[in-house]
């Protein structure tokens, strides 16, 4: 008769300390490979022992020693992210990992003018002609960056030729469903000039502009309204619909005239 032998537990983590120093060790291989808080060198150690008096000899030990300091982590952390993240961010990233306020605030005290520019320049170049002025703007006001500086480095980077990429864009985003009015609003509401915005519309021919829109607004009423609209409510309800769309008055008159004609 065979018995079957009790099966070993496999150990996951590190090997358990067997005295202080075991920890002491630990702690030291972990420095080794970057800084860290106190509040997250003691996540790492919690996995050695869970002995508490022992990590927080070796707590203190590494403070006094100067092997371990949340002011040095969070200046060093501050230098080298302060062109990734503004100062909003970055203090949100050093809380969670424990720094005290206090040192955080000092912390961002390095950064410079010079280092928030290349920032705001990173932004630019990511959105450039792909949003508006205003939302690249307000992604830089949450990262912590002042409106001035903001505006600074914005008008020596941001020129006409990016607000025109964006209003290309947007009307091939949103011509297919909205008129020339719709539009002319919409690109208005994103913050390009009404000097961009006629010269984007001056490359089309204005009669070809008015009979797509005349098309497309009947298309639109075509899918809404299956069956004739004679009823003068219904009529004017169509109105509305079809200038809510951006359509104008004489588009929509066009596009009742027409509807169901095919």
């Amino acid at each position: 008769m065979t018995t079957d032998k009790p099966q070993q537990k496999t150990h996951t983590g590190p090997k358990p300390a067997t005295k202080v120093e075991d920890v002491y060790e630990y702690a030291i291989w972990w420095l080794n490979q970057r800084g860290y808080s106190v509040m997250k060198l003691k996540e790492k150690l919690v996995r050695k022992t869970d002995n508490s008096e022992w990590v927080n000899q070796v707590i203190n030990r590494l403070l006094d020693l100067g092997y371990l300091s949340d002011q040095r982590y969070a200046e060093t952390f501050v230098q080298s992210r302060c062109r990734s993240y503004g100062p909003v961010v970055l203090a949100q990233k050093l809380k969670l990992q424990g720094v005290s306020q206090a040192d955080i605030d000092n912390a961002l005290l390095l950064i410079d003018e010079s280092e928030q520019d290349i920032l705001i320049s990173r932004v630019i170049n990511k959105y450039a002609g792909k949003k508006s002025k205003q939302d690249i703007s307000l992604r830089l006001q949450q990262e912590g960056i002042s409106r001035t500086r903001i505006q600074t480095v914005m008008a020596n980077e941001l020129n006409s030729e990016h607000e025109f990429q964006l209003a290309q864009r947007l009307i091939n985003k949103h011509s297919k469903k909205m008129g020339r009015t719709g539009l002319n609003q919409k690109l208005r509401s994103e913050g390009i000039s009404q000097a961009t915005i006629d010269q984007v519309f001056s490359e089309n021919d204005p009669e070809q502009d008015q009979n797509e829109d005349q098309q497309k607004a009947v298309a639109l009423l075509n899918k809404k309204y299956k069956a004739p609209i004679t009823d003068f409510a219904d009529k004017k309800k169509a109105t509305a619909f079809l200038v809510r769309k951006g359509f104008s008055f004489a588009d929509a008159n066009y596009a009742l005239e027409h509807h169901l004609a095919e």
